[in-house]
């Protein structure tokens, strides 16, 4: 069972995952191509259903051209969403 603190984690992130993606006109199934990644996982991950791997953040990243602890950032999301 996931605790309310690890919930809170996986939106976050899923936040940030769909805030990057969409900043690169990205849609879900071309990430997915550029990934190799399901289409339905990403979604997941960016609803905060779904625990990622590092292995899968690491191919998101490189999908995104961004760093992986840039996926990571919530406290620049949150300034970013205010």
């Amino acid at each position: 069972m996931v605790s309310d603190l690890d919930r809170g984690i996986l939106i976050q992130f899923g936040k940030r995952l769909k805030s990057l993606r969409q900043s690169k006109n990205l849609t879900l199934r071309k990430m997915a191509l550029l990934c190799n990644v399901e289409y339905a996982d990403i979604q997941r991950y960016e609803t905060g259903k779904q625990n990622i791997t590092l292995l899968s953040l690491a191919e998101l990243a490189k999908a995104l051209d961004v760093e992986p602890r840039e996926l990571l950032d919530f406290r620049k999301f949150d300034t970013q969403s205010t």
